[in-house]
């Protein structure tokens, strides 16, 4: 009775993950919204029937994917499975942070391994094809801008264009890890409320004021700063790795900073008003975001929470 259960469940949820998949694959607006929402049923599944199961359903799942929305849906399926199969893992678990943390990782990774591939057998470079076509709409601009007679100031603003571009093609490792973690958390907050109906033991995140990153952060961060006051040529591995890891552990630490603020404010009984202008004069303003980041250094590296009364 129980596998005939299973089996019955793992039918519907898979019909279920396939009409979604072709709505994300076919339905341009709907689709980019149901894309966060596609990992749900394999979540639900693993929840519900344990990880082995979760594997195969998403095993079968795929097939039945690749017949009725083709190559596009099968990536597409593809990825949501495998971060739907770990969560869920997790949220069995009752480990809401591993399951976010776990979705991100997939995420990632499947982007990595979808570039690989376009690159190795379809002959196709993303990265390279992106800088070419905005290269390309520099030109045009600047022969627009050439033609109007006001070429002075805006041929400084294209050159600072240039050089902002000419360091973007080496940041596609920052992107992966962004976009992993936006997918992630979306997913997350999209199953949230389903997960609350199936499983209402399942722990809430804690609050955002009790974020605390371990404080290795702090000393790799310190590392790539000073790596960045060496003379690294654009091309070399050392000036990526020295790029993609300011950015990265920069963002990670500009968060801790405003954990810190959030957790301040709680326990000052300071309206939550001012956590929030917080933030925003920190995203808008960079020597706000600077202050903040000297904050989380601060408080990662010298536990300053515990002095707070």
């Amino acid at each position: 009775m129980k596998q005939t259960r299973a089996l019955l469940e793992g039918a519907i949820l898979i019909s279920l993950f396939a009409i979604i998949t072709l709505l994300v694959v076919y339905v341009p607006v709907i689709g980019t919204i149901l894309l966060f929402a596609l990992p749900l049923p394999m979540i639900l599944y693993t929840i519900r029937h344990g990880l082995k199961l979760g594997i195969w359903m998403g095993a079968v799942s795929l097939p039945v994917v690749f017949i009725v929305g083709s190559f596009n849906g099968l990536i597409v399926a593809f990825m949501s499975a495998c971060a739907g199969i770990a969560m869920g893992h997790f949220f069995k678990r009752k480990e809401p942070g591993h399951a976010i943390i776990s979705g991100a990782l997939i995420y990632m990774l499947c982007i990595v391994f979808y570039f690989v591939i376009s690159i190795q057998f379809l002959g196709i470079n993303i990265i390279d094809e992106a800088m070419t076509q905005y290269r390309q709409s520099l030109d045009i601009v600047e022969t627009v801008v050439k033609q109007s007679g006001n070429a002075e100031q805006l041929e400084k603003q294209l050159k600072l264009m240039e050089e902002q571009l000419g360091m973007v093609q080496y940041l596609f490792p920052t992107a992966i890890v962004m976009v992993g973690a936006i997918f992630s958390f979306l997913s997350y907050f999209i199953a949230k409320p389903l997960l609350r109906r199936f499983s209402p033991d399942i722990p809430n995140l804690k609050p955002f004021r009790e974020l605390k990153f371990p404080q290795s952060v702090v000393v790799l961060y310190l590392i790539i700063v000073m790596l960045s006051f060496l003379p690294l040529e654009k091309g070399q591995m050392l000036y990526s790795i020295a790029l993609n890891g300011e950015f990265i552990l920069g963002f990670l630490i500009f968060i801790q900073g405003l954990s810190f603020i959030f957790f301040y404010c709680h326990k000052k009984k300071y309206p939550k008003a001012a956590a929030v202008i917080a933030v925003v004069l920190g995203l808008m303003l960079p020597i706000f975001m600077a202050a903040i980041r000297i904050l989380g250094v601060i408080d990662m590296g010298f536990n300053i929470r515990n002095k707070v009364k």
